[in-house]
């Protein structure tokens, strides 16, 4: 009879675990993964510059001193002047002269220093002197000037 119960117990455990088998079976869903629907996709936005017809201003900028120094650290800057002209035909409003000190081996731009001028008038030449503008003392840097302005 211990034999029968023990055989009754096995036979039931197993109809138990094959019933949860098939019912985990049952509860999916065929047809493989669920494809999401499709959307139209958005149409970019166009980025259009206003540039208003008549007098503009316009700016050409030029390096024309770069020196490294040294401090009593033994730490390095760089002492930089540039010349920016307006060369165009109206006065640049908000100006914003940004000079650069840029890693000549990888091309990075190593510190920055922004000058703002709020108008700038046409033929007018001015000339800026940063300092400092710090880097390493073992790179080889050069400068540039980059020059944006509102629209008239």
């Amino acid at each position: 009879m211990p034999l029968l119960r023990k055989a009754c117990m096995g036979l039931l455990l197993f109809a138990c675990l094959a019933g949860a088998v098939f019912v985990t079976g049952c509860t999916e869903t065929s047809g493989g993964p669920e494809v999401p629907t499709p959307t139209p996709e958005e149409t970019p936005a166009v980025h259009a510059v206003y540039t208003p017809d008549g007098p503009q201003p316009s700016f050409s900028a030029t390096i024309t001193a770069s020196e490294r120094r040294f401090r009593a650290d033994g730490s390095c800057y760089w002492v930089v002047t540039g010349r920016v002209t307006n060369t165009g035909t109206a006065p640049g409003r908000n100006v914003a002269i940004r000079f650069m000190l840029i890693d000549d081996e990888n091309g990075m731009i190593r510190s920055t220093e922004t000058i703002f001028v709020p108008r700038f008038p046409p033929g007018e030449a001015k000339m800026f002197t940063i300092d400092p503008l710090p880097g390493d003392c073992d790179r080889q840097y050069h400068a540039e000037i980059a020059v944006t302005r509102d629209i008239p």
